[in-house]
């Protein structure tokens, strides 16, 4: 069939069984021509229909479709015509009501972008999929990218905001088959550097094994594992200043629970749902600070694809540790500890992770050694690594899983160890 009938042929498709309106008879020809609106795609296929009909033409197709149409030579009783077949009247009756429905829902925002998105009812989805089954799909353009648009143009007439399907502040989806929308934030991401200043704080909120955060007795009723974390004492006057629902924190690495970072740790907090986008980050920075906890500097906007630099980012790190022996320590094995100095570390994963990392082993360079005896047990180790060596491990020796290790050079067993990060090498 050429083009030209094929195109003939959807427009008569949809003017079958009822009314079609302009918008959906036109949505057969949206990939045809530029600077049309489907509705007035739609007209122009309406008239051509009717033209084949005052030229003598048998066509099957519900007459009210050609009400108002002024035939020269064909008789066509037209009656007035309810609501479209196939979207019930939306373009008539629902595009400007839900264009004031986003207007008001979004008021209380602050933002420069918005998209709006839709979720067609079963019956709009169903009535569609039986015209293009009959009409054909060469052409068209589903239902919901047309109430997309011209939702949106209308939305930014009255917010006076700009429509981006790009980048987004708001997405605004229209949940026809439910009757509501729903606003979709985009988040504000923050980049920073903290210190963690205590030991025995994890990195992020830690939810109970148990009860998942609803508090049962193993977590005393709290909801989670520890107390506070280093995300819990960043993120209140953020949240509070963004007037958003939650945060997420992206860490460069993380310390374990009992280290201290004394360096700073770059990262990025993540406001989720933000009403607020506009922030004083070094009001928001002095506010954090407040902690005896945590501190942190450099607050500044960042994006979502900075979250996956910072978090594969791998600096080398220096640590200070205070190390605790079983026996006295030797001076002449703790001279030839020291040579240690510049080995390539070959480490199995540690004891303490193998529960949740793959089990592998691992090369990692010691590129700065120093070894300094606080006491005839006691060594305090100062010590820079490739990212990723695990340090505990390097003194310990993890029964045999890292080679060589400080303690086998010492043939002392360790008792206690106290690690700070000291630095990290951004």
């Amino acid at each position: 069939m050429p083009v030209s009938e094929k195109i003939a042929q959807a427009a008569i498709e949809a003017m079958k069984g009822g009314y079609a309106c302009d918008s959906c008879i036109g949505r057969l020809a949206a990939e045809l021509l530029s600077g049309f609106s489907n509705a007035e795609r739609g007209k122009i296929l309406r008239a051509y229909v009717a033209m084949l009909l005052d030229a003598g033409e048998n066509i099957d197709v519900d007459k009210s479709n050609f009400y108002g149409v002024k035939f020269r030579h064909a008789k066509v009783d037209a009656a007035k015509p309810g609501k479209c077949r196939i979207c019930k009247g939306f373009f008539s009756e629902r595009v400007d009501e839900l264009a004031k429905a986003v207007a008001k829902k979004t008021k209380d925002y602050e933002f420069r972008t918005f998209l709006i998105g839709t979720v067609v009812s079963p019956e709009l989805a169903k009535a569609e999929e039986e015209l293009w089954h009959n009409a054909g799909v060469e052409f068209v353009e589903p239902i919901k990218n047309e109430i997309n648009r011209e939702v949106g143009k209308r939305v930014e007439r009255l917010v006076h905001k700009k429509f981006d399907l790009k980048m987004p502040d708001i997405v605004a989806v229209l949940d026809l088959a439910h009757d509501r929308i729903v606003l979709q934030t985009r988040s504000v991401y923050l980049y920073g550097r903290y210190q963690k200043l205590v030991r025995g704080m994890p990195q992020t909120k830690w939810l109970c094994r148990e009860c998942k955060g609803k508090g049962c007795p193993r977590c005393k009723g709290k909801g989670k594992m520890y107390e506070t974390s280093v995300q819990e004492n960043i993120e209140p006057p953020l949240l509070k200043a963004a007037k958003a629902k939650e945060s997420r924190m992206h860490g460069s690495g993380r310390e374990d629970i009992d280290v201290r970072c004394l360096g700073w740790r770059p990262f990025i907090i993540e406001m989720v749902r933000p009403m607020v986008r506009t922030l004083d980050l070094r009001k928001l920075q002095s506010q954090v600070n407040r902690s005896r906890k945590v501190k942190v500097r450099g607050l500044k906007l960042a994006g979502k694809k900075d979250v996956e630099e910072v978090k594969s980012a791998r600096y080398d790190k220096t640590y200070r540790a205070e190390v605790v022996f079983e026996k006295k320590l030797d001076d002449k094995l703790l001279r030839a500890a020291r040579k240690l100095q510049g080995v390539t570390l070959k480490q199995r994963t540690p004891q303490r992770v193998a529960h949740r990392r793959a089990d592998l082993v691992r090369s990692r360079k010691v590129k700065k050694l120093q070894l300094r005896k606080l006491g005839s047990r006691k060594l305090e180790v100062k010590l820079t690594g490739e990212a990723g060596v695990y340090v505990k491990e390097f003194i310990s020796g993890d029964n045999g899983r890292t080679e060589p290790n400080l303690a086998t050079a010492l043939k002392n067993k360790v008792k206690k160890i106290q690690l700070d990060v000291m630095k990290i090498c951004v």
